[in-house]
């Protein structure tokens, strides 16, 4: 940016690579490298990727022995495919959807950070949010912590009924919808 006016206002950043959730993978035995390197590779082949960077960003665990897998592409690439159903990769075909998961604590459960960064010194219940751990509460009804957070802080009453980990949590949803209204395609 060479106007200096400009400058002091505005911020140029490139867009972060998207990343896409891929269902259902099979475990294979032997080098993860290589195993990785021929899936994508099948891919890319198998849906017209050929000309663009594909990377294992990591695995979570899947229905029984499957895996998910999360792969990082460029945000114009991701364009191309976002509105296929499945990817094929060879004879098979793969569900996948856009990774859209908010950072979040699993020692404080708050957003915005990981649990290794996390002030907290205690674990926070995910039921009740007392400063214990959540395996031995004995609150009969859960209560969300970031939902009591929203509610003191914008004097608004969103429910907050559900445990802090719940996937229907409206400040989870709210985190996603905010992550996906400011994404760049390019």
């Amino acid at each position: 940016m060479n106007d200096p006016t400009l400058r002091d206002k505005c911020q140029v950043y490139i867009p972060k690579p998207r990343v896409t959730h891929i269902f259902d993978i099979p475990p294979q035995d032997g080098d993860q490298a290589a195993h990785e390197n021929n899936f994508i590779l099948q891919l890319k082949e198998s849906n017209e990727l050929t000309d663009q960077e594909i990377k294992v960003v990591f695995k979570k665990k899947g229905r029984g022995s499957l895996q998910n897998w999360i792969l990082a592409m460029q945000p114009k690439n991701y364009q191309e495919i976002k509105d296929k159903k499945r990817l094929r990769c060879g004879f098979n075909s793969y569900r996948f959807k856009e990774f859209l998961e908010p950072l979040r604590c699993f020692g404080c459960y708050r957003f915005g950070h990981l649990k290794r960064n996390c002030r907290e010194t205690k674990p926070t219940c995910t039921k009740c949010t007392a400063n214990h751990d959540p395996k031995g509460c004995t609150k009969p009804h859960p209560i969300c912590r970031n939902c009591v957070l929203y509610n003191k802080s914008t004097n608004l009453k969103v429910r907050a009924d559900h445990m802090s980990n719940s996937n229907l949590c409206l400040m989870y949803l709210r985190e996603i919808e905010f992550i996906a209204k400011h994404i760049i395609y390019g």
